[in-house]
């Protein structure tokens, strides 16, 4: 407490803190440190008792910053005038706000620890849930589906190499609800115990593989390339090589850090603006309808399946036009039950419960042989940071 006001005291005083010599800076410092770790466990008390109280009707949770919270922290930020930056000061509060959340949720993630896939989830869940790894998507769902888990979190689409397919084939057949959506800002490293020209194999998950052609063809020529289940099973492939085999693998940072395996390089995918973005699964509520209520600011996806006829896709997509329904993403899969027949995902602006997004949906019946709400839920514009931290 003596900490707290003697922060206060400084705050308040108009005394420069040019003007101290460096014993007394270091008190300040010392001073400021005391008081962080104590706000920061007040913090956890409150966040504790927050999360304690929410019922049924509360939305799904989230250990993440509400969109107030991060205008309000960044209203602050500017109104100090200190040296830190926005984006600063914002991926700051969003790890407090992970690392202090007490969510307890069961949580299915593609495994093992330190894929992007897990990030995605810390993201959401924070730290401190229960988090069950899976070796493949189809295992998220299925975990979810039965109850092991009450939430799984599946990859969907990468800005880069575009929609992952097995998870779009799955959303078409599970019952599982989209809650909500995590979007994750992918940094590829190469990591190694071999030096960089000493390279001869890099392993990694299919897609990071596809995200980095252009540089591993640069930069390792000649090595080959072996695809993996996840960037993290790359990373411990790579953690138990020996220099002299010439393992590498494409993984994160985190990945670097929980294995022990030497950082080669950095950044190193192919476009600087390179963005998964991830769906938050669970069983659908007893009344069916989405969980999440509306902010004004929303998404809704769909799977739908046209009626074979010409011009059935045009009349679907007249139907959001003239109500003025914003898509945010269309995309066509095997319908798998019929040669040569698609099924459209769609990812549109709104919520179930708004009335031009009702009247779409009632007019789509007469042009689908079939219309599913996969889930509504709040629009993620901008990627998350994701954690720095080590997973407890």
């Amino acid at each position: 407490m003596a900490a707290m006001v003697r922060m206060l005291s400084r705050i308040t005083s108009n005394s420069p803190i040019t003007n101290l010599d460096d014993e007394d800076l270091n008190k300040v410092k010392a001073d400021c440190d005391l008081a962080i770790v104590r706000l920061v466990n007040e913090r956890a008390k409150i966040a504790a008792l927050i999360e304690d109280r929410m019922g049924p009707g509360d939305g799904v949770p989230s250990a993440e910053l509400k969109r107030e919270e991060i205008d309000r922290i960044a209203e602050a930020n500017a109104l100090i005038g200190g040296p830190l930056k926005e984006s600063s000061t914002r991926s700051i509060f969003q790890e407090i706000s992970r690392v202090t959340s007490q969510l307890r949720h069961t949580v299915a993630f593609l495994g093992p620890m330190a894929t992007f896939t897990h990030q995605a989830a810390r993201c959401r869940f924070g730290i401190n849930a229960n988090y069950i790894q899976c070796e493949r998507i189809n295992d998220i769902f299925s975990a979810v589906e039965k109850g092991t888990a009450e939430f799984g979190l599946a990859p969907v689409e990468n800005s880069t190499e575009g929609a992952i397919s097995q998870t779009l084939d799955l959303l078409a057949t599970s019952e599982l609800q989209v809650v909500a959506e995590v979007c994750v800002e992918i940094r590829h490293n190469l990591l190694s115990r071999s030096e960089l020209n000493k390279i001869q194999r890099v392993y990694s998950h299919p897609q990071a593989l596809a995200q980095c052609r252009g540089w591993l063809q640069s930069n390792i020529m000649g090595a080959e390339v072996i695809a993996e289940s996840s960037t993290a099973k790359a990373a411990q492939l790579a953690a138990a090589s020996l220099p002299e085999e010439g393992i590498a693998a494409i993984s994160s940072l985190l990945a670097a850090e929980i294995y022990s395996v030497p950082v080669r390089a950095t950044s190193i995918q192919d476009l600087s603006s390179n963005m998964t973005r991830f769906v938050v699964l669970r069983r659908p509520n007893s009344n069916g309808k989405p969980e999440s209520e509306p902010t004004g600011d929303d998404k809704t996806m769909l799977v739908l399946a046209t009626t074979d006829r010409v011009g059935a896709l045009h009349d679907v997509l007249n139907a959001f036009k003239q109500r003025g329904v914003n898509l945010a993403r269309i995309e066509s899969r095997p319908s798998k039950s019929k040669a040569w027949e698609y099924i459209f995902f769609v990812d549109m602006h709104g919520h179930w419960v708004d009335q031009n997004i009702r009247d779409v949906m009632e007019e789509l019946k007469d042009h689908c042989s079939s219309v599913r709400v996969l889930g509504s839920f709040p629009f993620v514009r901008r990627a998350t940071n994701t954690p720095v931290m080590p997973s407890v």
